[in-house]
């Protein structure tokens, strides 16, 4: 089989703009949990809902509470359909149908609802006895309603 060559006139404007918009990709990332911002609570909680969220990820043995990770949990079950967003994304960036910030705008709306659908439904460790009377429930990480409210995601410069 011989090579073939594919010539076609390009635009220099329309070829300036793709090459403006892919090097717009470059230096962001999308970050998905609690930012500082959405951090309080009105149960003047001092850890915040950053904070709890925090412990309950990694957990805190020496407390006696055990990993319930949700945000890496999430993240890691969703992973193909984050690339195949990406990937159809990434075409309407290219044919200018849609901008960068857009684009990871959309990754981060989907990341988020994801961590918050995993903290309602995700098989957790369960509460203690203790917690369950206090806050009335078994169900780990839903209490007041405050932190899963808290997580969004934010579009920030490597």
């Amino acid at each position: 089989m011989k090579p073939v060559t594919v010539v076609k006139d390009i635009d220099p404007k329309k070829y300036e703009a793709l090459i403006r918009r892919l090097g717009e990709l470059a230096g962001h990332a999308v970050m998905v949990g609690i930012p500082e911002g959405k951090n309080g609570r009105t149960d003047e909680d001092e850890i915040g809902s950053a904070g709890i969220l925090a412990v309950h990820e990694f957990g805190a043995p020496e407390q006696g509470i055990p990993e319930r990770s949700v945000v890496r949990r999430a993240i890691r079950d969703n992973l193909g359909k984050y690339r195949k967003l990406n990937e159809q994304n990434l075409r309407k960036v290219v044919r200018g149908d849609m901008s960068v910030a857009q684009a990871l705008g959309v990754l981060g709306a989907v990341a988020a609802g994801d961590v918050q659908l995993t903290i309602r439904t995700a098989d957790l460790a369960p509460l203690k006895p203790e917690t369950i009377r206090r806050k009335g429930s078994s169900k780990p990480l839903i209490d007041t309603g405050q932190m899963i409210q808290s997580v969004t995601f934010e579009v920030r410069d490597d």
